[in-house]
């Protein structure tokens, strides 16, 4: 089993793993060490599951929990896919680009959270890096 795999495992046991109580904090994600202590197990619920859905997303790999989001139309920029989850919509950006010479896309989560639920200024966390097409088939093959 590869490393990749291990830690997806592992993920997924940390979070929902034997109905175990939400946990407090997560190690990774846009929300890596921060106390969730304050919010309800139904929000740190919402956390969990964007987190862990942004993380696998990072890795090359689907969410789990965002489900595609059928009602949107399929952009023809090289492959950026949309989800929906409990409280947020995740998209997947890959999308082709160049910067000079360089050719390849530009790839990773975005998340965007409900305002009921995210009522700040800001809703939106993202991830994207740009990755040659070589780097953007590794990533998914591991």
């Amino acid at each position: 089993m590869s490393s990749c795999n291990v830690r997806v495992i592992a993920l997924n046991f940390a979070l929902l793993g034997c109905n175990a109580a939400m946990p407090q904090s997560i190690k990774y994600g846009p929300f890596a060490d921060v106390d969730l202590g304050k919010l309800s197990n139904s929000q740190r619920g919402v956390i969990a599951e964007a987190s862990e859905d942004f993380e696998l997303v990072k890795l090359g790999k689907s969410p789990i929990h965002a489900k595609v989001d059928q009602a949107m139309a399929v952009p023809a920029d090289g492959g950026t896919s949309f989800y929906v989850g409990n409280h947020y919509r995740l998209t997947i950006v890959k999308s082709l680009s160049s910067f000079g010479p360089l050719t390849g896309y530009v790839y990773g989560p975005v998340l965007a959270f409900d305002k009921s639920f995210a009522t700040g200024n800001m809703q939106t966390v993202s991830s994207t890096r740009f990755l040659t097409p070589a780097q953007l088939s590794a990533l998914g093959s591991k």
